[in-house]
C-alpha cells in the first residue's frame, strides 16, 4: 500500500501489543465504570489454555451484556484518547453487528472486504437473551444465523477461496466449489443491503433480556452457530483470570462455552492446523 499517510508496516508482535494495550484499556474503563465485561471465543480459549494468546493467533475478542453493551458506547468515546469504539449505536451505516475499537494511529488494509477503513482494533459482541422453549429458541438462533451470514457476504468482495488451504484431503477441488460458492452468492446478498439486515437481526435479538433469558449468547453474530447458545446464570457470574501477565474478566464456568465452541479445548491442535486467519496488513499513520 502507497500512500501518504503510510509509514510503517506494522508486525505480528506489535500487533498483538496494540491489540493487548486495547483491551487494558477497555478493562481499565469497564472496571471503573462498574461495566460487565468477559474474554470470549479464541481470546478465552488462549486465556484457558495458553495464559495469553494463542500463539499462532493474534486477534482479541471480549463480550458484554447488552445493557452494558449500550452504556459503554454512551461513555467510552467521551474521553480523550488514541481509542475509538464503533458501532451500530455510534453509526447507523455500521457494516456489522458488532463493535470495534480501533487504535486511531493506525490503518488496517483488508485483502477480501470493500470500503473499509481502520485502525488495529479489538472485537466487542453483545450478549441477548433468548427465546423460552426449544423449538422456538432453535428456530431464533438459525434465522439470525442465515441472516447475519447474508449481510457479511454483501460487504465482501470476491477472491478466490483460501478457508481450505490449511487440509490437504481434496483442497484444489474444495476451494473451487467455495469460490464458485462466493461467486454466485455475494452478488445475491447485494440485493439485501437496503434493508439493512444487520439492524434487523439486532433489533430481533434485542427483545429477549439477556439476565433474565435461561439461555443467552452472540446471537446477532453467531459464528458457530446455535452451539453459542449456553446457559446464562453460570455464564454471566465473572472470574478473574491472566491473560498475557494481567487479570481480566472471564465466565467463571467457562467450560461449557468452550466445549461448544470447541470440543476437547484443551487439546492443542497439530501443527498445520496453527494458522492465523486474519486477512489484513497494519500500518502506522504519519
Amino acid at each position: 500500500m502507497k500512500e501518504d499517510f503510510v509509514v510503517e508496516e506494522i508486525n505480528s508482535a506489535e500487533l498483538k501489543k496494540i491489540e493487548f494495550n486495547i483491551l487494558c484499556d477497555i478493562a481499565d474503563f469497564c472496571h471503573q465504570n462498574n461495566i460487565r465485561y468477559y474474554l470470549c471465543g479464541g481470546t478465552l480459549l488462549g486465556c484457558i489454555r495458553h495464559h495469553g494468546f494463542i500463539p499462532w493467533d493474534d486477534d482479541i475478542d471480549i463480550i458484554m451484556p447488552r445493557p452494558d453493551y449500550t452504556r459503554f458506547h454512551l461513555l467510552y468515546n467521551q474521553r480523550q484518547s488514541n481509542y475509538r469504539v464503533h458501532s451500530l449505536l455510534t453509526d447507523s451505516k455500521w457494516y456489522s453487528t458488532f463493535a470495534e475499537v480501533e487504535d486511531i494511529r493506525t490503518i488496517k488494509v483488508y485483502r477480501g472486504f470493500r470500503k473499509r477503513s481502520l485502525g488495529i482494533s479489538i472485537d466487542i459482541f453483545p450478549i441477548d437473551g433468548s427465546p423460552n422453549g426449544s423449538k422456538k429458541r432453535k428456530w431464533f438462533w438459525y434465522t439470525n444465523n442465515i441472516l447475519t451470514r447474508i449481510a457479511t457476504l454483501s460487504r465482501q468482495k470476491f477472491i478466490l477461496s483460501r478457508h481450505f488451504e490449511d487440509q490437504k484431503n481434496k483442497k484444489k477441488l474444495r476451494v473451487l466449489i467455495r469460490s464458485i460458492i462466493k461467486f454466485i452468492a455475494i452478488p445475491f446478498s447485494w440485493l439485501f443491503i437496503p434493508l439493512n439486515l444487520n439492524q434487523v437481526v439486532t433489533k430481533r435479538a434485542m427483545k429477549y433480556d439477556v439476565d433474565s433469558s435461561e439461555f443467552i449468547g452472540v446471537s446477532t453474530f453467531p459464528h458457530y452457530g446455535y452451539a453459542e447458545c449456553i446457559h446464562g446464570a453460570p455464564f454471566l457470574k465473572s472470574k478473574w483470570r491472566v491473560f498475557e501477565g494481567k487479570y481480566f474478566c472471564t465466565p467463571d464456568n467457562c467450560h461449557e462455552y468452550l466445549s461448544h465452541l470447541y470440543g476437547n479445548y484443551l487439546e492443542v491442535p497439530p501443527i498445520p492446523n496453527r494458522k492465523s486467519h486474519h486477512d489484513f496488513l497494519a500500518y502506522w499513520k504519519d
